[in-house]
């Protein structure tokens, strides 16, 4: 792995400092996608509030009922992807202070031996949870534009029967 000037301990400090990073880049992706999910989300809320507000909810063609069920689910789904997109980013974090203290470790800084792989470890749930997060609002989600189809539907029978 390493060369004749490359001390052995560098290339195995190097290759141990490759996981977390693949963890940050995987963590980092993982943001990236809960923000566009949060961004669709308030897009729309603000969407049916801004109807709402104007006085045109009836142009949604939805009852009261049903929009005050949207928002809440709208709210819901936030909540979650803001979750989400918190523990993920402590998960990025964690992972960061996980190859930092892989390299203090090499150093000799004199740190517990288990703090790198507890860091791991810790960092590793915070992206299960976050994972979590994102599927429950994904499922939210799926049951919103499945109301709004058979509403459409529902709509189109009635019109066009």
């Amino acid at each position: 792995m390493g060369n004749a000037t490359t001390p052995p301990g560098a290339v195995a400090l190097i290759a141990a400092m490759v996981t977390p990073a693949l963890l940050i880049l995987g963590a980092a992706s993982l943001v990236s996608s809960a923000q566009v999910r949060m961004g669709r989300v308030v897009d729309r809320a603000r969407t049916l509030a801004a109807a709402i507000h104007a006085g045109e909810a009836s142009r949604l063609g939805v009852s009261t009922a049903r929009l005050r069920t949207w928002l809440e689910r709208h709210a819901a789904r936030a909540r979650h992807a803001e979750r989400s997109i918190g523990l993920l980013y402590a998960a990025v974090v964690v992972f960061i202070a996980t190859s930092l203290s892989l390299a203090l470790d090499r150093a000799g800084a004199g740190l517990p031996v288990w703090l790198p792989g507890a860091l791991a470890i810790g960092g590793t749930l915070l992206l299960l949870a976050g994972g979590g997060f994102m599927v429950a609002e994904s499922r939210l989600s799926s049951r919103q534009i499945e109301e709004e189809i058979a509403e459409a539907v529902a709509r189109l029978k009635e019109t066009h029967p």
